[in-house]
């Protein structure tokens, strides 16, 4: 049975609708609409009809209280509604309460189950990304140990994956918001050195590293049959339709088959893109970049360590080139953070420095967030990330006497970056 219920408020100075009789008489003047008893008639068909009356005290208002019922929705009784609303609303204008929506609840009801299958299929679609072909740990046994003894709150939940942390419009960001494989500062300089070169395919590989590219353009965009904003813009409206089932807001027809035809269009490109996952090649010195910059998409509250991090660790691949005698031993580069640490545990001039403590401070913070666990634990190092970096940047100077440190590195030492943070604060 649904059921649809609302208030109407009239002014009883006005002298139109001052009890039961007078409403009926009001809807009546409709030539669609015949009233009973308990029944309204229109076109033909009869639906059930209840009207009370509340005086409200000392304002002069008389509310009447009417409810709507049938066996199911359909067209006329949506049109018997329609008319209804029409005639009244000539005299009371938007004071029409709304206080039980049955089509809505039944188009509701019908939808979300659809949009539920489409959103988690977008969840499984990401984790397997995450976990297949980053090769990152979206399980506990990635977090450092130190930093799970060190977890507090109450919030967190060490088997509570990050993506059910995050709603409906984050999983777009993973996946639409773009982002840089390499620091894009550092572009001037990569593209002065090939302007009196012809580029080679190698040369158009690297520039386009430094590319803002969203993870759809970079990956499915080949290999599934839509555009990513065409896509963006069908999920973001599929969001909309969602927040008014959420939040109980009335939902209208045109909602509800959008909603079901947007389901439809989506949940088939979101299965095609799961199938096609073995497809996708990702290079392993741009998984862990690429890890970090797709985490940053969904919580903005990591994105000034994240972009530290990078700044950092580009500085110290240039800090290594440039002193290859303190760091012969270091090969794999596109770990360079974590070749400083092995280094400086080996060979150890200067014991008491902290260097190898401020290191490994960053390597936990960042594998914290890739670890992919509750987004609502942050450390302290997270937060304040530019201190971080000072700190080690400092360190490293006083470890290596006499290094020749990138201007990166630099950069914190001097207090140039701090600006980093207060950017990232204020977007």
């Amino acid at each position: 049975m649904v059921r649809v219920e609302y208030l109407f408020p009239f002014n009883t100075k006005d002298g139109v609708c001052k009890d039961v009789k007078s409403f009926n008489s009001l809807l009546s003047v409709h030539s669609d609409i015949d009233i009973t008893t308990d029944k309204i008639e229109y076109k033909g068909s009869s639906y059930n009809y209840k009207v009370s009356l509340d005086e409200v005290i000392n304002q002069n208002y008389s509310v009447f209280h009417v409810t709507f019922s049938f066996k199911r929705t359909t067209p006329k009784f949506r049109d018997m509604l329609k008319a209804v609303r029409k005639v009244v609303g000539v005299h009371i204008k938007d004071d029409i309460q709304i206080i039980w929506d049955g089509v809505g609840f039944e188009w509701s009801t019908e939808l979300y189950p659809k949009i539920y299958k489409v959103e988690n299929n977008l969840r499984k679609l990401i984790s397997k990304f995450m976990l297949v072909n980053l090769g990152l740990g979206w399980h506990k046994s990635s977090v450092p140990s130190d930093i799970k003894n060190n977890i507090k709150t109450t919030n967190y939940k060490e088997n509570h994956a990050i993506l059910y942390e995050v709603d409906f419009i984050q999983l777009a960001h993973f996946l639409f918001k773009p982002y840089s494989i390499k620091d894009i500062n550092s572009l001037p300089s990569i593209i002065d050195k090939m302007l009196d070169k012809e580029l080679s395919e190698a040369d158009k590989s690297e520039i386009e590293n430094y590319i803002p590219k969203n993870n759809w353009d970079r990956y499915f965009s080949e290999i599934v049959e839509m555009e990513s904003e065409q896509l963006k813009s069908k999920w973001t409206k599929l969001y909309d339709i969602r927040n008014k089932i959420a939040h109980n807001k009335s939902l209208k027809l045109n909602d509800f088959e959008e909603g079901r035809d947007l389901c439809d269009l989506l949940l088939p490109i979101i299965e095609d893109a799961i199938e096609s996952l073995e497809k996708i090649y990702i290079a392993e010195e741009e998984r862990e970049t690429i890890s970090l910059n797709s985490m940053a998409t969904i919580n903005d509250a990591i994105k000034p360590f994240i972009e530290n991090y990078q700044y950092f660790n580009n500085g110290i691949i240039e800090t290594i080139n440039k002193n290859r005698e303190l760091f012969s031993s270091v090969s794999e580069t596109f770990k360079p953070i974590q070749s400083v640490l092995e280094n400086v545990n080996f060979y150890n001039p200067m014991k008491d420095s902290g260097l190898a403590d401020a290191l490994s401070s960053i390597e936990n913070t960042k594998s914290m967030i890739i670890s992919g666990h509750s987004m609502n634990y942050f450390p302290n190092e997270m937060i304040d990330s530019n201190e971080l970096f000072v700190n080690a940047s400092s360190k490293l100077a006083e470890n290596y006497k006499g290094i020749e440190l990138s201007d990166n590195i630099s950069s914190f030492i001097t207090g140039s970056r701090k600006k980093v943070d207060d950017e990232s604060e204020t977007e």
